[in-house]
């Protein structure tokens, strides 16, 4: 965010002046912007919360909260985030260089998704990025990116690091459709970082200006981001040299605000004799006559109709006998600038041919490697249907595989059934033998039994048939006898 010229500065803190004392009693170092006093006279060490909450409770009509340096830190930022909250008029806050963390963060982001006014948030110069503070910046995104009316974010110098970081970032500006104007300056973001963020740039249609200084980012990054911004430009029919964002106040004379709407160069000169004029009334260079910055144009046309005017000016001047050498020096100061307007116009070309010919050497790089990225790209899918390919034969080994367990299991479990069936078969067989051998020492020994009766029988029947035989001999010879006798 860029500050009006200093005295335009201390102008806008008198105004503020003129309003506060009517509500609160503030130092006389009001108008004093040093950084270690917030603007308006606070000690560097801040103050104790219910007074800083008082400070801020005669603020509300404000439009403007300067906090710049003030030491608030997280507890001062909740007190500001209550503030904040549901203030309708206020449309800036700056709380440079206040030792916020993550959790001061998250006071104001809650803040921001009730506020329908604000317009500007910076917090340059806080820590953010501490370690481990990515839930409260996670916060303090989500809420922004849900917020409808605020257009500049200024978080310059908060150690804001890596892709996670940009991602949060990115989302911000992907669901946004009020910020313009984002700083994100001397953040070491990485070249990673940097294409995260591009990615999510391609998907936003808002965002004009988008400060990258000093966060490591590569040159052709910063290239295609100031390419996409061009045509974001071009989409909302902004003028392309559109940079850093400035403040436009409500208009309500000097004790009520800044104009606005406020008048180029050239407005109707009312004679008032302030700081910001010169002796004659004319104001200082970019400034109007009412103490406000200029919206003119500069033009061929209107330099000549000042010209005229002037020269005008210095002949009534010499008719009327008073002294035209102011005249004189204001008309040489004119050809002066008019000729270093020349040489910045001449300069302005060939600055023109020279990004023309960065652009064109650009177009051509990036056709080169457009060339190279569709080789590439051919290649790889080249390379993904040979790994489908691939990825079908292993899932087709994968399927028999799996088929073959399947197959050796039931033969294993078969296996297994049958070694149980021969095991009771070979103890049942074993049994009967011993069974058998049992019953053939019962059989020997019956027929060693059988074998000794029947030797005895034998023994018995041959003295049987010894004696028949003598019995037989016997009867012969008694027939004999008897056959003698008769």
């Amino acid at each position: 965010f860029d500050f009006p010229p200093y005295r335009y500065r201390v102008f806008v803190c008198e105004i503020h002046k003129e309003c506060c004392e009517k509500r609160a009693p503030f130092s006389s170092n009001f108008t004093s912007t040093s950084h270690s006093t917030m603007g308006f006279g606070l000690p560097p060490q801040g103050l104790a919360i219910g007074v800083f909450g008082s400070l801020l409770k005669a603020q509300e009509l404000s439009q403007t909260l300067l906090l710049a340096h003030a030491g608030i830190g997280d507890e001062g930022a909740n007190e500001v985030a209550h503030f904040m909250a549901t203030n309708t008029k206020l449309l800036r806050v700056d709380l440079t260089g206040n030792r916020i963390t993550s959790t001061g963060a998250a006071h104001l982001a809650g803040a921001i998704r009730q506020n329908v006014a604000l317009e500007s948030l910076v917090l340059r110069h806080n820590h953010l990025g501490e370690e481990g503070g990515e839930v409260g910046l996670r916060t303090l995104c989500r809420a922004i990116r849900e917020n409808k009316v605020l257009q500049h974010v200024d978080l310059r110098n908060n150690g804001l690091s890596g892709p996670l970081v940009a991602a949060l970032l990115g989302e911000m500006l992907q669901g946004n459709s009020s910020v313009s104007h984002l700083e994100l300056s001397w953040n070491p973001l990485g070249a990673l970082s940097g294409q995260v963020l591009l990615d999510y740039l391609r998907q936003n249609s808002t965002l004009i200006d988008c400060q990258l200084t000093g966060c490591g980012i590569a040159e052709e990054t910063l290239l295609d981001i100031a390419r996409l911004l061009h045509r974001n430009r071009i989409a909302q029919g902004v003028k392309l040299e559109a940079g850093p964002w400035r403040v436009q106040l409500e208009r309500g004379g000097p004790s009520k605000g800044l104009p606005a709407s406020p008048r180029g160069l050239g407005g109707t000169f009312n004679g008032t004799h302030g700081e910001d004029c010169d002796p004659e009334g004319i104001p200082l260079p970019g400034m109007t006559s009412e103490l406000l910055p200029s919206s003119a144009v500069i033009s061929s046309e209107r330099t000549a109709e000042l010209r005229e005017q002037l020269v005008n000016w210095k002949l009534r001047c010499l008719s009327e006998g008073r002294d035209a050498r102011a005249g004189q020096e204001f008309l040489e100061i004119l050809n002066h600038s008019e000729k270093a307007l020349e040489a910045e116009v001449d300069g302005v070309d060939n600055l023109r041919i020279h990004l023309n010919c960065l652009t064109h050497g650009y177009q051509d790089r990036t056709l080169r490697y457009q060339s190279d990225a569709d080789t590439m790209q051919a290649d790889l899918r080249d390379r993904q249907r040979e790994l489908e390919d691939l990825r079908a034969v292993q899932t087709r080994a994968s399927q028999d595989l799996h088929l073959g367990r399947e197959a050796l299991k039931q033969v294993q479990e078969d296996k297994t059934k049958v070694e149980r069936y021969w095991e009771g078969e070979d103890v049942a067989c074993r049994t009967r033998l011993a069974e058998v051998q049992l019953e053939q020492e019962a059989t020997q020994a019956r027929l060693h039994e059988l074998q000794e009766a029947l030797r005895q029988l034998e023994e018995q029947n041959a003295l049987l048939r010894s004696r028949t035989s003598t019995l037989r001999e016997d009867v012969v010879l008694l027939q004999h006898s008897e056959r003698h006798e008769n």
